[in-house]
């Protein structure tokens, strides 16, 4: 596990690192991009003082001043990627060298071939790849014979080797697939074609006759090569409710019409015979109506309706069904309201009652007085007696709090 895990990241590494490489490339391109693009927007501008001819008699020039420089530089970056900003700032020298030494001197030298090929070296003339900017395989102006592209053309990076497109292989892409045949060849170029849907494999020309050898699904003909094998009229077996439909090479089985039992083809006028809730008309199997028949609903309380290949019964308004019989719908009982719990109402001889008791469960004011006065006369007497005293104040909050509050 510890070992595959780390095959993973190596690989992920790699990736990361070739998908780098081949961006910043990319990321030059974006930038020259932006600075053609700056040149065109700033091609009519100027200083923007208001006194053009005074300025440009001080100033020199703004087509090439640094002023425009600036502004072109300030939007390298449109699409504001970390990447972009990256390369401008560490190349800024290179810009600014390009522009005063060969812009502003109007040598006549291509910005991509000066800054992203020759001094930031990330990118590769066109048909070469690689560190040393190698000539990609095949002819320098058509590489891979114009029929692949290749691996890493235009960047530092790559291996050079043609990837070759759809129809062609070898070293070079200048040989056909199977399943292709050369359609045109001479010594620079080679045109592959697809050979027709008929052919097992190989052909020699385009269409049926061209064919090598038969596909399944056809048979040889001495008019027409190879010719498609209608299943449906010798091998082929469909599931019951199904019919044949034959396709070029195969055949397929479809789904009937809902109002067949078994048929040729697709639609009521195709059934062997009529389903179950369909009637011959006119060669056509068509719904029949069981609601015209008498009593078809067995319970008087039903109402007949009728749908495509049967019927249903159902029960009349203000009924239900219960057990397959109609009964009367009951009625909605309305639901009881919540009774709020109520305070219970005292009699006056219960008032009475609870005086009198409350009047016996208290202790009388000459008690608390007493209680006091008990208080204060063992104060005097432990007089000192800090442990004691301390004992007698809990007892007497007690007390109070009990019965008092």
């Amino acid at each position: 596990m510890t070992v595959n895990r780390l095959t993973v990241f190596s690989l992920f590494i790699i990736s990361l690192i070739e998908y780098v490489a081949l961006d910043k490339c990319s990321v030059c391109r974006g930038i020259i991009d932006n600075f053609d693009e700056g040149l065109k927007k700033t091609a009519k501008a100027n200083f923007g003082g208001g006194n053009t001819r005074w300025e440009e008699k001080s100033l020199g020039s703004y087509a090439t001043s640094e002023t425009r420089l600036v502004e072109i530089v300030e939007n390298l970056c449109s699409k504001d990627t970390k990447e972009c900003h990256t390369m401008v700032e560490e190349y800024e020298d290179l810009v600014e060298n390009f522009w005063f030494n060969q812009f502003q001197k109007k040598r006549d030298a291509d910005f991509f071939q000066w800054l992203c090929i020759e001094n930031v070296k990330v990118c590769c003339p066109k048909n070469t790849y690689g560190p040393s900017c190698s000539q990609c395989k095949g002819d320098k102006d058509r590489p891979c014979t114009s029929n692949g592209k290749c691996d890493g053309e235009g960047t530092r990076e790559g291996t050079g080797k043609c990837n070759c497109d759809s129809g062609y292989q070898g070293d070079l892409c200048d040989e056909c697939k199977d399943a292709y045949f050369e359609e045109s060849k001479n010594d620079t170029h080679i045109t592959c074609t697809a050979c027709h849907m008929s052919c097992k494999s190989t052909c020699w020309e385009a269409g049926p006759k061209g064919c090598d050898e038969c596909g399944k699904g056809w048979e040889q003909n001495e008019e027409e090569g190879c010719k498609d094998i209608n299943e449906c009229e010798t091998d082929a077996t469909c599931e019951n409710g199904q019919y044949c439909s034959n396709t070029q090479g195969s055949y397929h089985c479809a789904t009937c019409h809902k109002a067949c039992d078994g048929c040729t083809l697709y639609g009521i006028d195709k059934c062997d015979k009529c389903a179950e809730g369909y009637t011959m008309e006119d060669n056509s199997c068509k719904d029949v109506d069981e609601c015209l028949l008498e009593d078809i609903c067995e319970d008087e309380n039903k109402v007949c309706t009728n749908k495509d290949g049967g019927y249903d019964c159902k029960c009349k308004d203000g009924l239900i069904e219960e057990n397959n019989t109609c009964i009367p719908k009951p009625k909605d009982i309305p639901k009881k309201k919540e009774s709020k719990p109520h305070k219970k109402k005292f009699s006056s001889k219960d008032k009475k009652s609870l005086k009198k008791r409350n009047k016996y469960s208290q202790p009388s004011l000459l008690v608390h007085f007493a209680i006091l006065g008990l208080y204060a006369l063992c104060g005097l007497l432990v007089r000192g007696n800090v442990v004691i005293i301390s004992v007698l104040t809990v007892f007497l909050g007690i007390y109070v709090y009990w019965f008092a509050i």
